[in-house]
């Protein structure tokens, strides 16, 4: 465990202060550390404020508390990191600038119809790697938005995250099924586009998490 250490001074004492830090703590981190903290204790100690050990004790717990990691959140989003990577893996993508090129007609300018598109709800987009692209199955044969896609996203409504969007597309969906030889099969919504109501009644019961 790393101890970031600072000391104020005064006519008479020297006080020292010593805040455990996570281990894994970057060493470069330590002097800004150092000058936030002696800054914070400057105020307390002018402020005219009693019992400044008291106060200095509570500002290091409220640092350490701060610094730790919440492991519910780091856990949802390594959950999220390892459901991109896999989705983005399994998918064809197309960007603006090839969705562009695929049109009849291409606009002179290379992001639309795809940035046009999107505002006007017909199709989302996901970021990955700093980059816009499209999953490959919201459009028909000859690169034009399925109008189901317009439906279900409308259903979804405002989604601050649309991995959310795509996850719920490329996984099987219990509610969406096919009858097999040896039974019925759940297939992901993005196999089962010709089939509105189906989509319309799995919408109604998803989670709203990065699985179906």
């Amino acid at each position: 465990m790393q101890k970031l250490q600072q000391t104020t001074k005064s006519a008479d004492e020297v006080l020292v202060l010593d805040v455990p830090l996570p281990e894994g703590t970057d060493p470069a981190l330590l002097p800004s550390l150092r000058r936030g903290l002696a800054r914070a204790l400057d105020l307390m100690v002018n402020s005219g404020e009693v019992a400044i050990l008291e106060q200095a004790d509570r500002l290091a717990i409220l640092l350490t508390g701060i610094m730790e990691p919440d492991l519910g959140l780091v856990e949802e989003r390594l959950q999220r990191m390892q459901t991109i990577r896999e989705i983005f893996k399994a998918e064809e993508w197309l960007t603006a600038e090839m969705l562009n090129r695929l049109q009849p007609e291409p606009p002179s300018n290379r992001s639309l119809p795809a940035s046009d598109w999107k505002r006007r709800g017909r199709i989302f987009g996901v970021t990955f790697g700093g980059k816009e692209y499209f999953p490959r199955y919201e459009f028909d044969a000859v690169y034009q938005p399925l109008s189901v896609i317009k439906e279900v996203l409308a259903a979804f409504g405002t989604v601050a995250d649309t991995w959310k969007i795509a996850a719920w597309f490329h996984y099987p969906n219990g509610r969406i099924v096919e009858s097999r030889r040896k039974g019925v099969k759940a297939i992901a919504p993005k196999d089962a586009l010709d089939r509105r109501d189906d989509l319309v009644k799995a919408l109604e019961k998803r989670t709203g998490s990065y699985v179906a």
